[in-house]
């Protein structure tokens, strides 16, 4: 359902951490900014806190934990459009991606930005699947 937006606007946005806009964001940007252009829905962007990723897994932690305010568990089997991916990191922290059908994959990557990642490429860095209620 694309409706202020079309996809193609979200694709190459420079990342740029805390961020959400299409000047810069990070990985909770790119999924607000899927939600709030694309899906036409407001989702929460963070506790009312900033992070400032000093300890990053207890920071990954209070992000799980905004997620779980607007989302429930689904399996990666169960995996369809709009469904926001928890994504292995190559440290202990993870990242996030937003589901665009079963086939890609949005997210943000350091060094190219925003970017779509083929779904069968990124299966075992899911790490869990959220569906927003």
């Amino acid at each position: 359902m694309i409706t202020n937006y079309d996809l193609n606007d979200l694709i190459g946005v420079p990342f740029k951490l805390n961020r959400r806009d299409f000047k810069g964001c990070d990985c909770r940007g790119i999924v607000w900014l899927y939600y709030k252009h694309v899906m036409n829905k407001e989702i929460p962007f963070t506790d009312g806190k900033r992070i400032f990723f000093r300890n990053k897994n207890k920071d990954f932690e209070r992000i799980t934990n905004v997620l779980k305010t607007f989302t429930r568990d689904v399996s990666f089997k169960e995996l369809e459009e709009g469904d926001i991916v928890v994504l292995k990191g190559l440290s202990s922290f993870g990242a996030l991606g937003v589901c665009i059908n079963k086939e890609y994959i949005l997210h943000m990557d350091k060094f190219v930005g925003s970017c779509l990642t083929k779904t069968r490429y990124m299966e075992n860095l899911i790490l869990s699947v959220y569906r927003p209620i």
